[in-house]
């Protein structure tokens, strides 16, 4: 089971109870999330990062029936992301599609750390959509990969996709 922690634009988008702003962070999840709303062109974005490899994914031009079924746009995102960074094999994605089976989703969790390395990558985002070199659209996965391997100050300047790589191959041995 996984907690994704959503940003209060992605909690009323999702439609999500509110609670106090004061809470207090569940360190005790390996698998927890922050999941981040923000707009690019006029249109609607998603970036999730795990809380502790600050490894991230963005998924652009979504709409709200993309959300209908949460858990399973949740983990194929995920796993796009994996592929591309050659994280997983077959084998490794049922063993991480069965740790996130079961999705809950809460209201923001404050983590300061967190949410300012995900206000950094979106950043980076706009700064890469403003320098495209065509006018095509963003590829999300290429995105993710060019964030994840940049280096982030809240996991002492350790590359996210390094710590995922870890983080996959101690789900893996149990």
């Amino acid at each position: 089971m996984a907690t994704i922690y959503c940003s209060q634009k992605l909690t009323t988008l999702l439609g999500l109870p509110k609670k106090s702003k004061v809470t207090v962070p569940d360190a005790s999840d390996p698998n927890g999330w922050n999941g981040m709303l923000f707009y690019l062109n006029k249109r609607k974005c998603l970036l999730f990062i795990h809380k502790s490899t600050l490894y991230c994914f963005v998924v652009f031009d979504i709409v709200k029936k993309d959300l209908i079924n949460f858990d399973k746009f949740f983990r194929q995102h995920l796993t796009d992301q994996l592929f591309t960074d050659q994280l997983i094999s077959e084998k490794t994605k049922a063993l991480l599609e069965k740790n996130y089976e079961n999705i809950v989703l809460k209201p923001t969790d404050n983590d300061k750390c967190v949410i300012g390395s995900m206000n950094d990558c979106i950043y980076r985002i706009r700064f890469y959509d403003d320098h495209k070199e065509d006018s095509l659209s963003l590829n999300s996965t290429f995105i993710g990969h060019q964030l994840d391997k940049t280096p982030m100050g809240g996991v002492d300047y350790a590359f996210p996709v390094d710590l995922m790589k870890e983080y996959i191959e101690k789900i893996s041995r149990g």
